[in-house]
């Protein structure tokens, strides 16, 4: 997205949303995250545009990966990762780098935080704290996603047995960028939660052994989660499929808010028994069952209810969401109108 094209977007992005009296976006956001009782329950929504936060994301550009490549068509990003276009939001790492580690001496990483980079995100997280917005950096390393694209995920699933030396060492090397970021929001100012993006779950477990998860990378996501604190930083994740062996983990290192996109496929309840009150979901409704058309209007605004009643009632610990892409999960606009009308119905205006 070019600079003008944000600055356009960023007038509807950063228009203040209706607040109780004596709070701000800000203090309710914080609140949810450190159960201490917020007015209300904060969100972020896309149809409409409104929300308690600005999200740094869009600023970084192919830094987060190569987005909207025509379909079948294929481009490189500064990792040197050929990407083939899809015809939806992100396209598939079809030419890896590193896919032999014997490569990874010769491997020229990228200087992903640019000058130019900087400025704009400096720019933005300013403007967002203009409207005492909750800023949000993004993390434009994503260590197990970008393992994923410079190695190819074969590649990198036998690596962890075939050549953990080499493996371990790429992945320090991803973490140390990653602190690298961390350190870059600070001195920018503003910017109040570092979330990162690395999908970990298949549809039924994870997709590598919790141990192996635990012995490999739950020490560096420990590390990345004390530069954030250090900081003054939340440390936020979005993570999908069937995460529920690592959760515990999750709060065990630091992590203050998990944004889920399939609480159902976790269970709702489970979720409010057994991590309610330790750590805060930011939830869409889970959008593997809501985007099917035999759902309907009225049973996504049921489950909407539902998910507020049961993992907000901790003094906090539950934000709202919309999915970003409706139209990569072929969500119609009238049912994504109606999760928007029930979470502010069920707990959010």
């Amino acid at each position: 997205m070019e600079p003008e094209d944000l600055l356009k977007l960023a007038e509807a992005y950063l228009k203040p949303v209706p607040t109780p009296p004596g709070f701000n976006s800000r203090d309710i956001v914080r609140r949810a995250i450190e159960f201490d009782d917020p007015p209300r329950v904060p969100y972020s929504f896309v149809q409409p545009l409104e929300s308690d936060f600005v999200e740094l994301y869009a600023v970084l550009g192919s830094a987060g990966g190569m987005l909207n490549i025509p379909k079948d068509e294929m481009q490189f990003d500064e990792w040197g990762v050929g990407w083939r276009g899809s015809g939806r939001l992100w396209g598939h790492p079809e030419v890896t780098p590193l896919a032999d580690l014997t490569a990874l001496d010769s491997y020229q990483f990228p200087k992903v935080m640019t000058p130019e980079r900087v400025g704009l995100l400096k720019r933005f997280a300013k403007a967002g704290n203009e409207v005492d917005k909750y800023v949000v950096g993004g993390d434009p390393i994503m260590n197990y996603e970008r393992l994923r694209s410079v190695m190819g995920f074969e590649n990198l699933m036998v690596a962890m047995y075939a050549d953990r030396e080499r493996f371990e060492r790429l992945l320090d090397k991803l973490t140390d960028m990653t602190v690298e970021v961390v350190e870059m929001y600070e001195s920018i100012g503003g910017v109040h939660g570092f979330m990162g993006v690395e999908d970990w779950g298949l549809q039924t477990s994870l997709q590598i052994k919790p141990a192996l998860w635990r012995d490999i990378f739950k020490p560096r996501y420990a590390r990345i989660v004390d530069a954030c604190h250090q900081r003054g930083m939340h440390y936020i994740l979005h993570s999908c499929g069937y995460i529920m062996d690592i959760i515990p983990d999750f709060i065990e290192v630091g992590v203050n808010v998990l944004q889920i996109d399939q609480p159902r496929l976790l269970g709702v309840d489970r979720l409010a028994q057994e991590f309610g009150g330790k750590i805060c979901f930011w939830n869409c409704v889970d959008i593997q069952w809501s985007s099917h058309w035999e759902v309907t209007l009225a049973e996504v605004q049921a489950e909407v209810r539902y998910m507020v009643e049961k993992l907000a009632c901790f003094r906090g610990g539950l934000m709202a969401r919309q999915y970003p892409q409706p139209w990569d999960i072929e969500m119609p606009h009238e049912k994504h109108r109606a999760i928007y009308e029930a979470f502010m119905e069920a707990g959010c205006r």
